[in-house]
C-alpha cells in the first residue's frame, strides 16, 4: 500500500558548486549593493527625529509625562484597594 506522505525514493542528490570569488548582487534598479555603513561613510544629513533635535532641557517634560503616565494607574489602584477596605 502506497502512502501519500512516504518519500518516493531514498536517494540523496548532492551537487557540488564552486563559489564565485566575485559575487555581485544587483537590485531591481540594476544598482550595485552598497558597502557596509560606517561612521566615515555615513552622510552628514542622516535621519534625525524632532526629539533628537531637542536639547536635554526640552526633553525633561516629555520624560516626566512618561513617568507620570506609567505610575498613575498603580497609584489609582492602590487608592482603590485602600478605599475598598
Amino acid at each position: 500500500m502506497a502512502s501519500a506522505f512516504a518519500p518516493q525514493s531514498n536517494q540523496v542528490i548532492t551537487s557540488r558548486t564552486t563559489p564565485s570569488s566575485t559575487t555581485q548582487i544587483y537590485q531591481l534598479g540594476g544598482e550595485q549593493e552598497r558597502k557596509k555603513l560606517t561612521r566615515d561613510s555615513e552622510p552628514d544629513d542622516y535621519f534625525v527625529t524632532n526629539t533628537d533635535k531637542m536639547s536635554d532641557e526640552e526633553k525633561i517634560p516629555i520624560a516626566i509625562a512618561g513617568l507620570v503616565g506609567i505610575s498613575l494607574p498603580f497609584i489609582a489602584g492602590l487608592i482603590a484597594l485602600y478605599a475598598a477596605k
